[in-house]
């Protein structure tokens, strides 16, 4: 069990009621931004009055940078806190991002370090130059670096902090206990709780401001990244307890609170992951299935017939007929990656539904029931999670909403969706008319995988998590100008533990 002592947050404004199952209708507003980057407008000054666990004064205006070292791209966040309270008020973020995540830089140290400048140099243009040196900086490296060996991610954390260390004015956040935790892979189950404070935070659904006597009920997290996907949620109180285990993640003392949550990151099951799972599945049950055609002898040159002439076609039914996408699959047996050309067949949502369906992997055993896919243990959401909210994140908004679906919408509306990105593309005109879907015909056919991602989306949904077609889930990207993850949450947890750092 995983146990988080946080402080009492602030927002500054109180619970304004919305309509009932409208989830983004409470969200918290921060203050007006004051012109003068170096004071707020929340007060003039604190008087002193408030002091970190080291007994040193918390300034009125406190900035923090974190950087999102994530398996496809990395990201900065520099967030601007106000302490006219004893506990933290974000007031604003300036964020940034840049493909290419740590990982694509195996054996390239100092190169992947070299990929976060232009991240660094907003942060600098951010943080008020008088400030710099009091504003801590956290690296954390996310399901990418985990996936690489421990020695190369080691070496690339080690160019990250040599880099920060004698170029850069930030002090790192490293903790009191000298963890050394600034620059790190952070863990799976607390990237997901992270994100899960960040999310209900800003909805006023935790923490300070909402409604002592009747608080609402906290949202449940899915968040879809390239390597991974975490969910975190409360059970429902008549649910009964859960066993112990790793799944269980406590907070202490929030907003005068404490919740018990169940967390679980499944490593292998982000959406780029799942990519490459669906498609080698697709490329063996081809091969199986056509053992004189496509030979699985030793991939002599870099294809599965054994030369190098043409990269083997396999049809997948996660690809729209008529489509087509050069890849890399990994074939048992066989060493190293084999380079195939996938192209769309027929069957469409249906049969692509079958093959996300094995790689989900939802019959395996499970040892403590009950399971959710890939023998995980995990409450029902349908009987401990009734008539919450679920709020998805990352991948989800970044596919659905350049096709007109975002907000809230039910898991048979994600279904109707995914069946008509996998129709044919002479289909897609008619069904999203420029006038109403301006972005979505070049989404289509710019990332001819888009059946597999929405199908992938839809699996783990109502077969992964067991949600039914009418269950609605919501989809953001920001509330109240602050981007939806983990690096907020993480943000405030830092400021907590270390308190005012500021570099010589």
């Amino acid at each position: 069990m995983q146990r988080l002592a946080i402080p009492e947050l602030h927002w500054g404004s109180a619970w304004r009621g919305g309509a009932a199952g409208d989830v983004l209708a409470n969200v918290r507003a921060p203050p007006a931004p004051h012109a003068d980057p170096l004071r707020t407008t929340r007060c003039a000054d604190n008087g002193g009055r408030f002091t970190d666990a080291r007994g040193n004064p918390r300034p009125v205006v406190q900035y923090g940078v974190m950087i999102d070292a994530g398996s496809t791209g990395s990201r900065v966040h520099v967030y601007k806190f106000n302490y006219c309270n004893a506990a933290p008020e974000l007031e604003s973020e300036v964020f940034e991002m840049i493909k290419g995540g740590l990982s694509s830089f195996n054996g390239r140290p100092s190169a992947a370090a070299d990929s976060l400048r232009p991240l660094l140099v907003t942060a600098l243009r951010a943080v008020p130059a008088s400030l710099q040196k009091c504003t801590p900086i956290s690296v954390k490296a996310t399901a990418g670096l985990r996936l690489l060996g421990a020695q190369q991610a080691q070496d690339i954390l080690a160019a990250v902090r040599h880099m920060l260390e004698s170029e850069f004015p930030f002090p790192i956040a490293d903790g009191r206990a000298g963890e050394r935790k600034g620059v790190q892979i952070m863990e799976g189950r607390d990237e997901g709780v992270f994100a899960w404070i960040t999310v209900n935070y800003l909805l006023n659904r935790i923490g300070a401001g909402g409604p002592a006597d009747a608080p609402p009920k906290t949202a449940a997290v899915m968040d879809l990244g390239g390597a991974s996907t975490q969910i975190v949620f409360e059970p429902t109180p008549g649910s009964g307890p859960m066993p112990p285990g790793a799944h269980v993640y406590t907070l202490n003392d929030f907003g005068g609170r404490s919740y018990t949550l169940y967390q679980n990151s499944y490593l292998g099951y982000g959406l780029m992951q799942a990519r490459r799972s669906i498609n080698a599945l697709a490329t063996f049950s081809h091969a199986l299935s056509r053992p004189a055609a496509v030979h699985l002898g030793p991939a002599r040159g870099n294809g599965l017939n054994g030369t190098s002439a043409s990269k083997p076609r396999i049809p997948s039914p996660c690809f729209a007929l008529g489509t087509s996408k050069a890849a890399q699959v990994v074939v048992p047996g066989l060493e190293g990656d084999v380079d195939v050309e996938l192209v769309g067949s027929t069957g469409g949502f249906a049969a692509c539904r079958r093959l996300v369906e094995v790689m989900m992997d939802k019959d395996a055993s499970c040892a403590q029931m009950p399971c959710s896919f890939a023998g995980v243990y995990q409450p029902s959401l349908m009987q401990s999670f009734t008539d919450s909210p679920i709020v998805a994140l990352s991948y989800f908004y970044d596919r659905l909403e350049p096709l007109g679906l975002n907000g809230t919408f039910s898991i048979q509306t994600l279904a109707k969706l995914a069946e008509d990105v996998c129709s044919p593309p002479e289909t897609w005109a008619q069904r999203f008319p420029a006038d109403k879907y301006p972005h979505a015909l070049a989404e289509l056919r710019d990332r001819p995988e888009y059946c597999l991602d929405l199908t992938f989306q839809h699996a783990l949904l109502s077969l992964g998590y067991d949600l039914s077609p009418a269950r609605s889930v919501t989809v953001a990207k920001k509330l109240a100008g602050s981007e939806l993850g983990w690096c907020a949450g993480a943000q405030l947890m830092a400021l907590d533990e270390e308190g005012l750092i500021c570099r010589a």
